[in-house]
This record gives structure tokens, sequence and C-alpha cells, in this order.
């Protein structure tokens, strides 16, 4: 008999539940239908839960993810990057993407990778709030939510930008990773065929219980699909509903548009956006650049970095003997990202409590060919 993926905890699961906190202390801020949806989409396994929370929780640390609200978003990604937050019939989120609309390359030319996709993550946490809401009123563990992508104006700009292409590709990959269950439905609209030839070719990435919720319907049928789930009185005349706002069809206090070339007033010069650094080294190809910190009281580690060729991974690992030589053998305190960053720098911090030895691990041990020359700044402050 099948269950509801929202169905109240089982005795055994209110159990293992409390078993994960015994063990996780620092997952006490995780209600518990967070923590459920995460052992449901194990299957119950205890051990994978537990290692998979315990990363969750670090990621999130890391990325600052509890504090995303107090974020000021580059006025770019605000400015040029369509969303928005509205309902279907039984008041649950849906979160829409007008991916189709955004200037992908001049976007990626004007702010950093990392703050794209920080920002998507950004909508996908407000989300989340509203299913935790949602989730209050109907007495459900954890709600779910629907994400439909607009592929309207999709030009083949969104396929050939490298810079796209991979930044899309690791926020896919952070999504299925620390995301599981949230999703109820993920629906494409207006997508050319173009678009349906990238996401077959897209679909080796995707983990099974993702592609199982993908529903492409034709040009055609679109506005049918979305008339299964949303009330169209309360739904914007531009997306087949009847609201209208003021006139507009596409409602711009619900969903903000965005869309058009990104003004290069924005651009970023990559020749003078990090000309004062610190180091300049080559990490050649199969290689890794390791920096060792040494923290002796509690401290915000900063760091601005970018390449003059294609991405490299980041990381940094922590171990409190100082005596620890093996990376594999550390704790993770920010977990590994790829990323690109030839035009824009990327730049973040993590503030550190615990004493001890921490190395920053710049790789490019994935890379068979390509050294890359790597600058970087490296700041140690109190807190």
């Amino acid at each position: 008999m099948l269950v509801s993926p929202t169905a109240a905890a089982t005795s055994i699961e209110q159990q293992t539940i409390r078993d994960l906190r015994s063990i996780l202390p620092q997952i006490e801020t995780l209600n518990d239908g967070y923590v459920l949806r995460w052992l449901r989409a194990k299957g119950g396994r205890f051990d994978e839960t537990a290692e998979s929370l315990r990363k969750h929780v670090t990621f999130r640390t890391a990325w600052h993810l509890d504090k995303i609200h107090q974020w000021t978003p580059p006025e770019c990604l605000e400015k040029y990057c369509g969303y928005g937050l509205l309902g279907d019939t039984e008041g649950r989120p849906i979160l829409m993407s007008l991916l189709g609309n955004v200037d992908v390359e001049g976007l990626l030319r004007s702010v950093a990778s990392l703050d794209y996709i920080k920002f998507s993550l950004a909508a996908i946490e407000k989300g989340m709030k509203l299913c935790e809401q949602k989730a209050l009123e109907s007495g459900r563990p954890f709600e779910q939510m629907t994400l439909v992508f607009d592929l309207e104006n999709i030009t083949s700009a969104h396929f050939s930008c490298k810079q796209f292409a991979s930044s899309f590709t690791t926020l896919v990959s952070l999504f299925q990773d620390h995301y599981p269950m949230v999703l109820r439905k993920i629906l494409i609209i207006r997508a050319p065929e173009m678009a349906r030839i990238a996401y077959a070719s897209i679909t080796a990435i995707l983990q099974d219980p993702i592609t199982r919720l993908v529903e492409m319907p034709s040009e055609s049928d679109w506005k049918w699909s979305l008339a299964q789930i949303v009330n169209l009185e309360a739904w914007p005349m531009y997306w087949g509903g009847n609201l209208v706002e003021n006139g507009d069809p596409k409602c711009p206090s619900r969903i903000k548009y965005g869309g058009g070339a990104v003004d290069e007033s924005y651009f970023v010069d990559p020749k003078k956006a990090m000309a004062d650094y610190d180091q300049l080294t080559t990490v050649y190809a199969g290689d890794k650049h390791l920096i060792q910190i040494k923290v002796k009281r509690p401290s915000r580690i900063s760091w601005t970095y970018m390449t003059d060729e294609d991405d490299i991974g980041f990381e940094i690992h922590y171990d409190k003997t100082g005596a620890c030589d093996k990376l594999t053998e550390m704790e993770t305190v920010y977990p590994y990202i790829r990323l690109e960053c030839t035009n824009v720098p990327i730049t973040g911090h993590l503030d550190v409590t615990d004493l001890g030895n921490y190395v920053l691990e710049f790789d490019n041990y994935y890379s068979w060919f390509s050294a890359k020359q790597l600058r970087y700044n490296i700041e140690i402050e109190d807190l």
C-alpha cells in the first residue's frame, strides 16, 4: 500500500528521529518534519540519514542559509532574474522561474556564479518557509512545493554559454543533495524543441526521484497542465489564469518578470576585478593548492579568488589536533564547490570558533590537461 510522502510519522519514524537527535546535536534547530523528510528520502536508513544530515548542516552553515533572508543580492540579479511565489489549489507554494527570460551571458559577466546560485537557493528557502507555514495549517509533518520553469524567450545562449551551463549544473547538484522531497512536481512550460533536446542531454546528472517529477507539456498544452494545479481566478492571465493587476496580465507585484539584455554598466572587467591580490599561483592539472591557517582565537576567514580561465574547486578542512596531514581524515567545514570564476571573482567567508588547523584547498585535480592561474586574497580577522 502506497503511503503519501507527507503522511504523519509512524512510531518507528518518531523513534528514529529521536535517535538521530541523540547523535547529531547540530540538528537541534531542524524541526521533526524537516528531519522526517530526510529520513524518508533515504528510505529510513539510519546511518545514511545521519551522514547526509551532518553534511547538510555543514552546508547550511557554510552558505549562511539560516540567515539568507538578511542577504542583499546584487542589484543585477534582482533586476534581471524573473521569479515569483504563487500558490496551488490547496495553498501550497509554486515557485515560478522565468529562466528563458534571463540574459545568461550578460548576467554572468556581471555577478559571481556563486551569487547566482545563492540567489536561486534563496528563492527555494522562501518556498520552504511557506511550506512550513502550510504544514502548520494542514497538520501534516511537512509540505511540498511545485517548481515551474517558464522557457519563453529561451535562446541558444542558454545552452552554449559555458559559465551558465556550469553554474546551472552546480545548482542542480546542490538542490538534489540538500533539498530531498521538497518538490511535488517540476513543470517545464513553453519549451521549444532545442530545450527538449537539452533536457534529454542532462538527465544523466539527474537523480531518479527528480526525473519522476518532471512534466514537459507541449507548447499547446502547457496552460491545460497549469490549470490542473492552480485556481485560475487567482492565477495571472499571462500564465493562463484570469487575474489581472491594474490592467497588467503579468501581475508584477506577484512575479518579478525580469528579462531584457543586462546593461553593460553592470559588466565586470576581469582584468580589473582583482587588480590588487596577495598571491598568484599556477594550479597544475591533476594538482591542488593548499593554504594552512592556524586559528588561535575565534576568527573570520575571508577569501576572494578568480582564475584566468575556467573553474576551480574550493573546500575548507579542519583538524583540531594540528597533527593530521591527510585531508581525507580532516573534518570538512566548508563543503567542496567547483565554480566558474573567470569573469567575476568569488568572495566568501566562514566564521570559526573551534581552534586548530584549517586548510583551504584549491582543487584542479579533476582537470586532465588545463593548468589554472589563480589569484587570491585570504584575510583572518578576530570575531
